[in-house]
C-alpha cells in the first residue's frame, strides 16, 4: 500500500437467524365483488323499495294499519269518480245526516258540523270561541268559487277547505285568515257628522269581505274556526265565477275580475289585489291617543264607529231600553250598554257601597240593601254572653236572650219586677238580687 491510500476494513458480515424461515406464509385471501354481484344488490335493494312504497300508500289510501287490516270503526272506499284521487270515508256505525266516519277523532264539543251547504245558499252560524264550524260542498266540475264571508269588526277567523277529509289546523288545501279589526271600512260617511238614520234602524257591527278559490270535482270540507275570546256570528255564501284569468295574477283570489279589471274584496288593495291594506284608526271619525280612540263629535264607541244617536248595542244587552241613543238599564244593571251587574238599590240605602251588584254595608247594618240594624260588635254579644266562632253565634248567660244577648228576660227574674225600656230592662223587687243589666 502506498502511503496515500487509507484503509478500510471489509464490512462484518450479518448475523444470520439460528431459526429457520417457514415452509409457506398465510395470506389473508381479498375477494372482490364484480359487475354482476353489484347489479344483484341494486336490483334486491330497489324491489324491497317498491315494496315498502307501496305498503305505506296502500296503508294511506285505504285506512288500513300495520298490519293491512281495517282500522276500528272505518273504512273507506274509493268513488267511481277517476278525476278525483280522494277516498271517500264511511264507516261500519250509522252517522247522522252530514257526517263523516270522521267524528271519532273529533271530539263534539270541539266542532259543529252544519252538514252540506248548496252553492248559492247563505249559511249562518254563532261560534263559540275555540270551536270549528264545519260544514260541506259538493262540487260537480272544476270552478272558481267566491266565498263572500261576513264576519264582526273583532272576529278573528280561520277559514279552512280540505278535499275529501275535515281540515285541521295543519291539515288542509287551502287557509284564509281574516281579522275583522284589520279590514279597511269602504263605508262612505258625511263630513258633516252622521245623518239621521230612519226609526228602527239597526246599525251595521259587521264587515263583508270575501276570496276566490279553485276548486276540483267532488266533496269539499269546510271549517270556520273563532280564534277570538268572544263568540261570534259568522255566515258565508258561495258562488261560482266563470272565468278570471283576463285579470292581473287572477286577482290572487283577493277580488272579483270585471272587463280585465280587479274589484278588490275587503282588506286588501293594488291592481292586482296583492296588497293587504292596512286599518283605517278610529274608523276615521276620531283621533287615536295614548292606545284609545277619542270619537269626534256625533260618534261614539271603542272605534268611533257609532252614531251618537243610536246605542252600541241596540239590545242592551237584554238588560235594558235603547232610547235616543242611550241605554235605559234594568234594575240590577248599569253600564253604557247594561252590560254591568248593579245593586237593586244602587245607594243601598245610604248605608253602605255597592261593589259588583252586592251592598257592603256600613258598621251597625245588613240585609240586601242594608237596610236592617244590626248589632255594632256581634262578636260581644253586648256583654251578656259568648261568642261561638264555629256558628258565628251568641250563647247569651242565663236571662237573656235575643241574637246578640241584648234582651233581657224578665220571667226568669228572681223577686217581683216589671218590663220597661221595650222589655229590655227589668227592675226587681226588694230583697231581690239583681241581674246583670237590671235596673233596681
Amino acid at each position: 500500500l502506498t502511503s496515500s491510500t487509507v484503509y478500510s476494513p471489509p464490512p462484518r458480515p450479518l448475523p444470520r437467524s439460528t431459526f429457520s424461515r417457514p415452509a409457506f406464509n398465510l395470506k389473508k385471501p381479498y375477494k372482490y365483488c364484480n359487475w354482476k354481484c353489484a347489479a344483484l344488490s341494486a336490483i334486491i335493494i330497489s324491489v324491497t323499495l317498491v315494496i315498502l312504497l307501496a305498503y305505506f300508500i296502500a296503508m294511506h289510501l285505504f285506512g288500513l294499519n300495520w298490519h293491512l287490516q281495517p282500522m276500528e270503526g272505518q273504512m273507506y272506499e274509493i268513488t267511481e269518480d277517476t278525476a278525483s284521487s280522494w277516498p271517500v270515508p264511511t264507516d261500519i256505525s250509522l252517522y247522522p245526516s252530514g257526517g263523516t266516519g270522521l267524528d271519532s277523532f273529533f271530539p263534539e264539543d270541539t266542532f259543529i258540523d252544519s252538514g252540506e251547504i248548496d252553492v248559492g245558499r247563505r249559511a249562518t252560524q254563532k261560534i263559540p270561541p275555540g270551536i270549528f264550524w264545519r260544514s260541506q260542498v259538493f262540487i260537480d266540475h272544476p270552478v272558481h268559487l267566491k266565498f263572500n264571508v261576513s264576519l264582526g269588526k273583532a272576529a278573528l277567523v280561520g277559514i279552512y277547505g280540505r278535499k275529501g277529509l275535515p281540515p285541521s289546523h295543519t291539515q288542509f288545501d287551502f287557509v284564509e285568515l281574516l281579522d275583522g279589526r284589520r279590514l279597511l271600512s269602504q263605508e262612505v260617511r258625511s263630513l258633516e257628522g252622521p245623518q239621521r238614520q230612519p226609526r228602527g234602524f239597526v246599525p251595521m257591527s259587521s264587515h263583508e269581505t270575501g276570496f276566490i278559490q279553485y276548486l276540483d270535482t267532488g266533496i269539499w270540507h269546510l271549517a270556520f274556526y273563532n280564534d277570538g275570546k268572544e263568540s261570534e256570528v259568522v255566515s258565508f255564501l258561495t258562488t261560482t265565477i266563470e272565468s278570471v284569468d283576463n285579470c292581473p295574477s287572477n286577482c290572487y283570489g283577493n277580488g272579483d275580475c270585471v272587463s280585465g279589471t280587479c274589484h278588490c274584496f275587503l282588506g286588501f288593495l293594488g291592481p292586482d289585489c296583492g296588497r293587504a291594506s292596512c286599518p283605517v284608526l278610529c274608523s276615521g271619525n276620531g283621533q287615536y291617543m295614548k292606545g284609545r280612540c277619542l270619537c269626534h263629535s256625533g260618534w261614539k264607541g271603542a272605534e268611533c264607529d257609532v252614531p251618537t244617536n243610536q246605542c252600541i248595542d241596540v239590545s242592551c244587552n237584554n238588560h235594558g231600553t235603547c232610547i235616543v241613543g242611550t241605554c235605559i238599564c234594568n234594575p240590577g244593571y248599569k253600564g253604557e250598554s247594561c252590560e254591568e251587574v248593579d245593586c237593586m238599590d244602587p245607594t243601598c240605602s245610604g248605608r253602605g257601597v255597592c261593589v259588583r251588584g252586592e251592598c257592603h254595608c256600613s258598621v251597625g247594618w245588613g240585609g240586601t240593601n242594608c237596610e236592617t240594624p244590626r248589632a255594632t260588635c256581634m262578636d260581644q254579644c253586648s256583654g251578656h254572653g259568648t261568642f261561638l266562632p264555629d256558628t258565628a253565634l251568641c250563647s247569651c248567660d242565663p236571662n237573656w236572650t235575643g241574637h246578640d244577648c241584648s234582651i233581657g228576660n224578665c220571667s226568669s227574674s228572681a223577686g217581683e219586677g216589671h218590663c220597661r225600656g221595650g222589655g229590655r230592662r227589668c227592675r226587681v223587687g226588694a230583697g231581690s238580687v239583681a241581674q246583670p243589666g237590671v235596673e233596681q
